[in-house]
């Protein structure tokens, strides 16, 4: 699905209409419905757990891009501005008071959604912004979630894709992840208004990082996702996301993650690849 950019204008009054930063309750949840949206820059004034049940959800800061599929979730600190871009995804985020977690949150975390935390997101549906901030059932509930998220935040290094800082290489990463498997510095440059020449060069610079290194990392992140769903084949993977030999995929793959994909494949949680029911 191609995505559909929203302007900075269009993006504040999307989000002014949901009343997100006007709630009167401590936490709840929002489930997208804007179909393949890209939002540009904003903020919050909560704390965001941004979840995706379905599909794979790009998130953008300042200095990193991160890829979210169902079995990874961010949190997203009060006023860190960010961008999120949809696509296919289907998205729940819960919003919640910073009070929420006992500690000062610095930066975006990235981190594995486990079994019962992926069932509270979707149970929490029933309680949207316009929920009665007294409700007490739903604030313990939302307080529980909080608790079982804490100690899940010190993890995610392992996702992360630095962003760049100009505008050539920024656009020159978006041509990579609209594609990792056919990814090319060429075409790459071309998009970005660059020389190769000139791109390799200030692509280093910027991410420090060579062009190549970066989308093996996007490449090996893509195959993350893809080895999670049932009946995936680590051949079919490795070919699906660009790789032109098993062993190089798996080389790559152990450089990332620090286990070969046959490894991984065996003890990554399942993606259903649905978005449960409300009850």
């Amino acid at each position: 699905m191609q995505a559909r950019v929203l302007t900075p204008t269009e993006t504040a009054e999307h989000l002014a209409q949901l009343g997100l930063d006007q709630a009167r309750a401590r936490a709840f949840s929002y489930e997208d419905e804007l179909q393949g949206a890209a939002y540009a820059w904003h903020t919050h004034a909560r704390h965001q757990l941004l979840c995706p049940l379905a599909g794979t959800a790009r998130l953008d800061i300042e200095d990193a891009s991160f890829l979210l599929p169902p079995q990874r979730a961010a949190l997203i600190p009060a006023g860190e501005r960010h961008a999120t871009t949809r696509r296919d995804a289907s998205i729940v985020s819960i919003y919640f008071e910073p009070a929420a977690f006992p500690s000062p949150l610095a930066t975006v975390r990235i981190f594995e959604v486990p079994a019962l935390l992926r069932e509270m997101v979707i149970y929490a549906r029933r309680w949207p912004v316009a929920r009665r901030p007294d409700d007490a059932a739903a604030n313990t509930f939302f307080a529980a979630m909080a608790d079982l998220i804490g100690p899940l935040l010190d993890h995610g290094a392992t996702y992360r894709l630095p962003r760049g800082r100009t505008r050539p290489v920024q656009r020159a990463i978006e041509c990579a992840l609209r594609d990792v498997s056919s990814a090319d510095l060429a075409r790459a440059a071309a998009f970005a208004g660059a020389t190769e020449r000139t791109l390799r060069r200030r692509f280093r610079e910027e991410t420090g990082v060579t062009w190549r290194a970066f989308v093996t990392r996007a490449r090996v992140l893509r195959a993350l996702d893809l080895l999670s769903l049932p009946d995936a084949s680590v051949t079919r993977v490795a070919l699906d996301v660009g790789f032109q030999s098993l062993g190089a995929f798996a080389a790559a793959f152990r450089a990332v993650t620090g286990q070969t994909p046959s490894e991984f494949r065996r003890t990554a949680p399942p993606s259903s690849g649905g978005d449960g029911q409300k009850s």
